[in-house]
């Protein structure tokens, strides 16, 4: 369906056409905007890295002129995918876990010998295959060790990275007790070891935010999980309030463990944090995998954003007290957005095929559009990046993935569907990153591949013999 030229911005007082950067054009447009729009035979012209203008291809072609055009061949054009929680730092330990078992080695181990190279070489594999499978952005949780490693690789790979600070945390025991097979000795070794050490890592990463052009940004984060003081919690909650970005935090990942704390608490764990004001419009939490029904209008009431992990809630579905809601939730007005978490059992282009497979097995099935705006759109929400991506609108930044029109699934009846859960890597022809253009035929190209991925397998191999895990 075209749409009206609401997004279109009028052409300059001379009546000459105006200057840009580029113009993309020969595209069925998904805008995933608040009206979640179509432009079929679309186009739009991009200016110093951001939208300028977009509306059918002959209007756009009236009032801009550019030296540099992109066909888009009729393909779909849809914002850039981002992923709102991935371990960025596990990504090289995808298929670890196996040897591991009846084993004294945990993931904890793995963690806690993880220097700044192989961060750097696992952030770096995540990137080239973020980018091949129409990702223009991830955000890590604060579990790096050495941020500075992974934020060079926002410019290597041209590709957005949100980060905040390592590990921030003032009861380690809680992770412990409760999930032993994350922890070890030497990992626990690099966390806060009193509440003063934890204070003084709030913020150092909010220094990221002073460039508005530059790839990598910041937020306040907790590892959550009860690992966190109430204490601690305001401290990150007025931090993140009064620098006006968002505060972070793993919560309700193991139903079990979020009723254990509401016996102690003697009150439902949301109702807890609404008595102290620790709900308010800059928080998120990621996983939730407990929400019970009349906690969603508390969510929606307080403006929390959730980040939905949906192969670590399928994980969750088979256990007592899980009640999952991630649809019920986008449908009150909760920005969800969609995220990898780690990425064990599939790549990211299956995120939608996860998520889809996890609201039907919950009762509550979601569609294709639904999807596609909680990983474009929700995702940019859940980091406080709604008011410069996750859309294609007039004044937002230009990232955007270009389909290509010719593979076999794209028929054109669904667009939705075709792209954000049944497409995958094959399906991406090209993927831009603030107008500038970072994957051609579904190639990253500023990125050598072959070097990149044996680098990180060296990495990886090296790091499991450290901590003796043998193939």
């Amino acid at each position: 369906m075209p749409i009206s030229t609401t997004t279109f911005k009028e052409p300059s007082e001379s009546g000459q056409p105006q200057r840009c950067d580029l113009i993309v054009h020969n595209a069925t447009i998904l805008t995933i905007d608040a009206h979640n729009r179509v432009v079929v035979d679309g186009a739009f012209a991009v200016r110093d890295g951001r939208i300028a203008a977009l509306d059918a291809q002959a209007r756009i072609f009236g009032h801009y002129t550019s030296d540099t055009l992109y066909d888009a061949n009729g393909g779909v054009v849809h914002p850039g995918f981002i992923d709102p929680h991935v371990h960025i730092s596990q990504y090289t330990a995808r298929s670890v876990l196996p040897l591991m078992e009846g084993t004294s080695v945990t993931m904890g181990h793995w963690k806690g010998a993880l220097t700044p190279e192989d961060e750097h070489a696992s952030a770096l594999l995540a990137s080239l295959d973020y980018l091949k499978c129409g990702y223009t952005g991830f955000v890590d949780p604060g579990t790096i060790f050495s941020p500075d490693a992974v934020a060079a690789v926002a410019d290597e790979a041209g590709i957005r990275i949100w980060l905040t600070d390592p590990y921030v945390a003032d009861g380690a025991e809680a992770l412990a007790e409760n999930l032993p097979e994350l922890v070890s000795p030497n990992f626990l070794a690099r966390w806060p070891r009193t509440q003063d050490e934890a204070l003084k890592r709030l913020g150092s990463q909010l220094f990221r935010n002073r460039d508005p052009d530059s790839l990598v940004k910041a937020f306040v984060g907790l590892y959550g999980e009860a690992t966190d003081s109430p204490e601690l919690y305001k401290a990150a909650f007025d931090l993140a309030q009064g620098h006006g970005v968002r505060l972070q935090e793993h919560l309700g990942y193991l139903p079990a463990f979020q009723r254990k704390r509401e016996l102690m608490l003697r009150r439902p764990l949301l109702k807890w944090f609404e008595e102290r004001g620790f709900l308010a419009p800059h928080v998120t939490f990621v996983h939730m995998n407990l929400v019970r029904e009349d906690e969603i209008s508390l969510l929606s009431k307080h403006g929390v954003r959730v980040v939905w992990c949906p192969w670590g809630q399928l994980q969750m579905l088979g256990q007592p007290d899980a009640q999952a809601r991630m649809v019920e939730l986008q449908r009150s007005g909760v920005a969800v957005g969609i995220a990898s978490d780690i990425p064990r059992v599939a790549d990211f282009d299956a995120l939608g095929t996860l998520a889809m497979s996890a609201a039907a097995a919950s009762g509550r099935p979601a569609t294709p559009r639904e999807i596609l705006r909680m990983r474009t759109h929700g995702a940019a929400a859940t980091v406080g990046a709604e008011g410069d991506l996750g859309s294609l609108e007039l004044g937002k930044r230009a990232d955007f993935v270009v389909r290509c029109p010719t593979t076999s699934v794209n028929f054109g009846f669904d667009p939705a569907l075709e792209m954000a859960v049944i497409g995958g890597r094959d399906t991406v022809e090209a993927v831009f990153v603030g107008g500038r253009q970072v994957v051609d035929r579904g190639q990253v190209a500023n990125l050598d591949a072959g070097a990149i991925v044996a680098d990180a397998h060296r990495s990886a191999r090296s790091l499991a013999s450290r901590i003796g895990v043998r193939a």
